[in-house]
């Protein structure tokens, strides 16, 4: 008989067996009862694909950070999150939320098990008690705005092309970017067929509009273009503008811009006739002028609706442009 190996095993069991209880006990730490999760999202509100760094601070109730290794549950109502991390030294862990295309609010959710003390007088273990907290993300922006402008806003009876640019902008006047839009005619042939445009970085969407002289053999005197994107709650979001037609008709248009106060607002008329034009500006606050390129200035900020009615030969034609004053960028009336 070996004595040395029998010896050896001797000794090599009880370490195994050691081991294997060592091994049974690890386990991730628990966060004692009372401890409190903060959670937070950078940044709050990403594209429709884009990304988000949440961070999750952990507590005990005496203040010091929860023990490395706590695991940490997360959920997200939209898109993607790993669904277990762990504390770091200072009690703090972080994790990426992947946004899947979906519009909407995600919540991320945060949870640890927490083990109150055993009560007295019992070696049962203590039920855990769920510690959470939630932030909100929000996936992607709502279309309040769409400002729709065309190139030229007149043509001749012969037809021609019109370029069309949207510009989206969401409740806190930021760019939409990768929002579909889609552009309509009542005559006409769109570059895009109808189907969905994306707006770019700058929230831009752009379409082009051909009109042919058999589009306006019926003797058309205006062309509406309309914009159609997704609102809060799927509402629909519209804009339109108004090509005119040139004939012997006049065809009223203007810019306006800000003045040189305030509430001043500056009007440029660009109309077009085959004779002399005379003016009738009515600014939507009871005030009018005759002059071709007026200037008003507004009594208090808020909504106008201005209408410029131009006439040459007994014909005449109207522009209308819904502005905000104070003005702040250059618009249209069409």
């Amino acid at each position: 008989m070996n004595y040395r190996a029998v010896a050896y095993l001797l000794f090599l069991v009880p370490m195994l067996a050691m081991l294997a209880v060592a091994g049974c006990d690890k386990a991730s730490p628990v966060a004692p009862s009372g401890s409190i999760l903060a959670v937070s999202a950078n940044p709050t509100r990403i594209p429709l694909n884009g990304t988000s760094t949440i961070t999750i601070i952990g507590r005990k109730p005496d203040g010091n950070p929860l023990n490395p290794g706590t695991e940490i549950h997360l959920s997200a109502s939209l898109g993607t999150i790993p669904s277990i991390v762990t504390t770091n030294s200072s009690g703090t862990a972080t994790a990426t939320f992947q946004s899947n295309g979906r519009l909407g609010t995600a919540r991320i959710s945060a949870a640890i098990g927490t083990t109150p003390a055993t009560p007295m007088g019992t070696d049962a273990p203590a039920p855990s008690t769920p510690t959470s907290a939630s932030i909100d993300v929000q996936v992607g922006s709502v279309t309040t705005t769409i400002i729709l402008q065309p190139t030229p806003t007149s043509l001749p009876d012969t037809g021609g092309r019109v370029s069309l640019l949207a510009i989206l902008r969401d409740d806190s006047g930021q760019p939409i970017a990768n929002q579909g839009v889609n552009f309509t005619t009542d005559l006409g042939t769109l570059a895009s067929r109808g189907n969905t445009v994306t707006t770019n970085a700058s929230g831009v969407a752009t379409d082009t509009l051909r009109l042919s002289p058999e589009d306006l053999a019926n003797n058309a005197s205006t062309v509406t273009v309309t914009v159609h994107a997704t609102g809060a709650a799927g509402a629909a979001v519209t804009q339109t503008a108004t090509i005119h037609i040139q004939g012997d008709r006049p065809v009223a248009s203007f810019t306006y811009d800000k003045g040189s106060t305030e509430l001043e607002v500056q009007f440029i008329d660009t109309s077009t006739a085959p004779g002399t034009l005379t003016y009738s500006w009515n600014f939507g606050d009871g005030a009018s002028a005759t002059g071709s390129s007026p200037s008003h200035t507004y009594a208090a900020a808020g909504a106008y609706t201005v209408v410029l009615t131009v006439s040459s030969g007994g014909l005449s034609d109207t522009a209308t442009a819904r502005i905000t004053v104070p003005v702040t960028a250059q618009g249209n009336g069409t």
